[in-house]
């Protein structure tokens, strides 16, 4: 069993840096944070937060690693821990894809928190000025999440 667990984590893990990569030329438009809601339905919480921490540090690698990544990390955690909690009174898709659409505006929020610190910015300004970003990130990940929800439910027919 924890052969299947490890190599599922890992297999996940890869699949999320493959795609942060592949969307990198749109900036906020990324798959992986739907798929790590995803895997909260599918496997559980803490495997989301393994595989979300796994792949914002394997990316942070490829892409250029600094402090920022703990705050993605800890963003991550508050972001997908709020969404399991929710989730379990939540069974429509439409719901679930509003929550995680607000969700993901508050990783927005959260993220400017870590950033203006690094940067030295005042956090109100730079909050504002990163709303089309928040925005792009969270409508394309209420996008992904139904058709991931899809993919997952046919490999998995289970519980998603």
């Amino acid at each position: 069993m924890i052969t299947t667990r490890l190599t599922r984590l890992a297999i996940l893990t890869a699949l999320a840096c493959v795609l942060r990569i592949a969307f990198g030329a749109f900036p906020n438009v990324k798959p992986i944070t739907a798929l790590f809601f995803v895997l909260i339905l599918a496997y559980g919480l803490a495997d989301a937060i393994i595989v979300s921490t796994l792949t914002m540090i394997v990316t942070g690698f490829l892409m250029g690693f600094s402090v920022i990544i703990l705050g993605q990390i800890i963003s991550y955690v508050l972001i997908l821990s709020l969404g399991a909690m929710i989730f379990r009174w939540l069974k429509s898709i439409i719901l679930r894809t509003l929550l995680i659409f607000i969700l993901t505006m508050l990783y927005g929020f959260l993220i400017s928190i870590f950033s203006a610190q690094l940067f030295g910015s005042p956090f109100w300004p730079f909050w504002i000025s990163g709303l089309t970003f928040d925005l792009a990130h969270a409508v394309s990940t209420a996008l992904f999440f139904p058709i991931l929800m899809t993919i997952f439910k046919n490999i998995l027919k289970t519980r998603c």
